[in-house]
């Protein structure tokens, strides 16, 4: 039998809370929050970046994209779904998860639809940059339904 070997490791932040004359909580989440508006702009323009890859590994994989083309795919949509949450960008990060669900369904069905994606691609960028008069929780209500629709094993393509 094994032994089990316990790492332990420091938390910087815990020990500068707790030590006397320490940073505050108000002005280690204060710290953070400047930290990160410091790469908001370097890391939406990425997610931009992002999209675009995603549009060009749709063009180069053609009608029936391999295994690593979807993976690619969803590895974006994943990034995307990440950078989303840290920024607060709810609706960007639940269209960007949506074509995470979508990718997964049509890998599992061996199909795929062009048209779906395309959809989920046209959702990102109007969340990337919002319009006002767009209801985006309609939008999200779509994209939840053609994902849906993929998952469905009947389905006339």
């Amino acid at each position: 039998m094994s032994k089990v070997k316990r790492i332990s490791w420091e938390n910087r932040l815990g020990k500068m809370l707790r030590e006397p004359g320490g940073i505050s909580v108000d002005h280690a989440l204060r710290k953070a929050a400047e930290n990160l508006e410091s790469i908001r702009e370097s890391s939406l323009s990425a997610v931009d970046g992002q999209i675009g890859l995603i549009e060009a590994q749709c063009r180069t994989a053609g009608s029936q994209p391999s295994a690593f083309d979807r993976a690619e795919i969803y590895r974006l949509a994943n990034e995307i779904h990440g950078v989303a949450g840290v920024f607060g960008l709810n609706q960007l990060g639940e269209a960007a998860f949506s074509l995470c669900e979508l990718i997964d369904h049509l890998g599992e069905a061996e199909h795929w639809s062009a048209e779906a994606i395309g959809v989920h691609l046209s959702a990102l960028r109007l969340f990337r940059h919002p319009d006002e008069q767009v209801d985006g929780e309609a939008v999200l209500a779509g994209l939840r339904r053609i994902t849906e629709r993929e998952r469905r094993p009947s389905r006339s393509s």
